[in-house]
């Protein structure tokens, strides 16, 4: 299995979910809080309204007035490097509509150095049984604290390492991604000028070290 720990926690959970007959992927109403409890802090539950129009729906990074606008309900397209929007799409299109899972890694840049983050992505099913919904995991692999929502959301060419696709039993995707424009002044910019800024806390209110198993 390409996944451990809390990842593989979660696929096992997504593969236990009840599925209504007929249905190849569980229903979102399927999923339990209290069955989650201890994955509640990585999670996030996008939903797919079209192609570029996935509203965040849950974010278990704390509380909206954390940050300088809340995050819930806005498209997750604004958490996303601009150069990467139509391989982001790409990547949200094969998980919903193969359907399959996707492991991304990707390396963030922090105070302390580079940190390896592992991102489980899987399919979930709306009321009509319409694959709508992603639910996703996201761990650093070396036991870092989460402590920003930069390392959580944001994808950029920058950082991102591996994508693999997870058969879930009907396949995997044969998807191209388009190879953006390098830009390496990215990490040279001030923090007050990168793009992502006006989401960011003016201070890390009631911020929460907690460690996350890999």
């Amino acid at each position: 299995m390409p996944v451990s720990g809390v990842l593989e926690h979660l696929l096992e959970y997504w593969q236990e979910l009840p599925r209504p007959e007929g249905q190849y992927i569980p229903p979102k109403a399927a999923l339990t809080p209290s069955d989650l409890h201890e994955l509640l802090p990585r999670i996030a539950l996008l939903k797919r309204h079209n192609r570029y129009d996935i509203p965040i729906r849950m974010m278990g990074t704390g509380s909206n007035t954390h940050w300088h606008n809340p995050h819930i309900g806005m498209n997750a397209f604004d958490f996303t490097s601009p150069q990467m929007h139509e391989n982001t799409a790409r990547l949200y299109a094969a998980v919903l509509d193969q359907p399959c899972a996707a492991l991304l890694r990707k390396t963030v840049e922090r105070k302390s150095g580079p940190a390896d983050v592992a991102s489980l992505y899987l399919p979930l099913a709306d009321t009509e049984g319409n694959a709508s919904y992603i639910i996703s995991c996201s761990i650093y692999e070396d036991r870092q604290p989460i402590v920003d929502i930069t390392d959580r959301l944001i994808l950029d060419q920058q950082n991102i390492r591996q994508l693999e696709y997870i058969d879930l039993g009907y396949g995997t995707p044969e998807v191209v991604f388009d190879r953006p424009t390098p830009n390496p002044a990215i990490h040279s910019q001030a923090k007050s000028e990168k793009w992502w800024n006006r989401f960011m806390p003016s201070a890390q209110k009631g911020a929460h070290h907690k460690k996350l198993d890999s």
